[in-house]
C-alpha cells in the first residue's frame, strides 16, 4: 500500500506543477518600466506606452486590460498578435479592445504571415490599428513629435536601416517596433533611441541552471529583458532594447519561471 501512497503523492505534485504551468501562460503581469532619454520633448513626459507581443491565441479581457488601457496614451503590438488556427472573429476581439479609446499600432511577426498576412492587415485596417509595414511615423503632441518606424520580419525581409528610418533625424527620440530581435544582428552600432520587440517567448520553459533550453545561438544571449546596446551618433546615451517574454504562448499552453507579461513603459526626459 505504500507504493500506492507514494504514487499518488507524486501524481499530485505533478498536477500541481502543471497547474502552476498553467498559471503563469495565463497570467497578465505588467513589468513597469521608465525609458529616459535627454531627445523625449517636454510634451512627451509621463506618456505610456503599453506594449503587447506574442499573443497567439489568447482571447483578451476588459477586466485585465481595461484598467491599463486607462493609463496607456499609445499601444504598440510588437508582432504574433493571432496564429494559424486562431478564428478571425479573436482576433477582430482583440483589436477592437484595444483601439477603442487607445491609439494603437502594429508591426507583423512570423506567425501572422502564416495566419494570412493579407487577412491580418485587413483586421487591422477595419479595427482602426495602424500597421506599420517598413515605415517610419511621428506621433504628435502639440508641435513636438517622436519618431515610430515598423519592420516587418527580419528573417524574411531584411533591409538597411537607413532605408525606411531616413525620415527621422537625429533631434528626434526614435522607437523601432520589430517582433524579431535578431534584426539587430550584424548591426554594430544603432542610430535608434529604443528598440521594442517579442519572438522568443523568454524561452517559455526555463528550467534551473540549464535556463531556457528552447534558445539557442543568438536567443540563448537576447532571450528576454532589457539590454544595453551602443549607438552610433548623436548621443553618449546608449540604446535600450526590450525582449518581451510575449502575452501568450507557442506550441503548448504552459510556462515554467517565465511568466506570461505586458509592459507598461513611461517616457522620461533628462537634461
Amino acid at each position: 500500500m505504500l507504493w500506492i501512497g507514494s504514487g499518488l503523492a507524486v501524481i499530485f505534485i505533478m498536477l500541481l506543477f502543471f497547474a502552476w504551468m498553467r498559471v503563469e501562460a495565463t497570467g497578465c503581469k505588467v513589468s513597469r518600466d521608465i525609458v529616459s532619454s535627454s531627445s523625449i520633448p517636454e510634451a512627451f513626459e509621463g506618456v505610456n506606452i503599453l506594449l503587447l507581443t506574442d499573443i497567439h491565441r489568447r482571447k483578451l479581457t476588459e477586466k485585465k486590460l481595461g484598467p491599463l488601457l486607462q493609463e496607456a496614451d499609445y499601444v504598440f503590438l510588437g508582432g504574433d498578435i493571432t496564429e494559424k488556427g486562431v478564428p478571425l472573429k479573436r482576433l477582430e476581439h482583440n483589436l477592437l479592445l484595444l483601439t477603442k479609446n487607445t491609439p494603437t499600432f502594429a508591426v507583423l511577426g512570423n506567425h501572422d504571415l502564416k495566419a494570412g498576412a493579407s487577412q491580418v492587415k485587413a483586421i487591422l485596417d477595419q479595427t482602426g490599428a495602424r500597421l506599420l509595414n517598413d515605415e517610419t511615423i511621428f506621433l504628435n503632441r502639440g508641435r513636438s513629435s517622436i519618431a515610430l518606424t515598423g519592420y516587418m520580419q527580419p528573417q524574411t525581409r531584411f533591409h538597411p536601416y537607413s532605408r525606411f528610418t531616413g525620415r527621422a533625424s537625429k533631434h528626434d527620440f526614435h522607437i523601432v517596433l520589430v517582433h524579431d530581435p535578431i534584426w539587430i544582428q550584424g548591426r554594430k552600432k544603432l542610430p535608434t533611441d529604443l528598440i521594442l520587440t517579442g519572438h522568443t517567448h523568454g524561452g517559455q520553459i526555463v528550467l534551473p541552471v540549464l535556463g531556457a533550453v528552447k534558445l539557442e545561438g543568438f536567443y540563448k544571449k537576447y532571450g528576454s529583458g532589457w539590454y544595453d546596446l551602443p549607438r552610433s551618433r548623436w548621443r553618449n546615451e546608449p540604446v535600450k532594447l526590450l525582449i518581451s517574454r510575449g502575452f501568450g504562448t507557442s506550441h503548448i499552453p504552459l510556462r515554467y519561471r517565465c511568466p506570461a507579461e505586458l509592459h507598461m513603459i513611461t517616457l522620461k526626459k533628462t537634461p
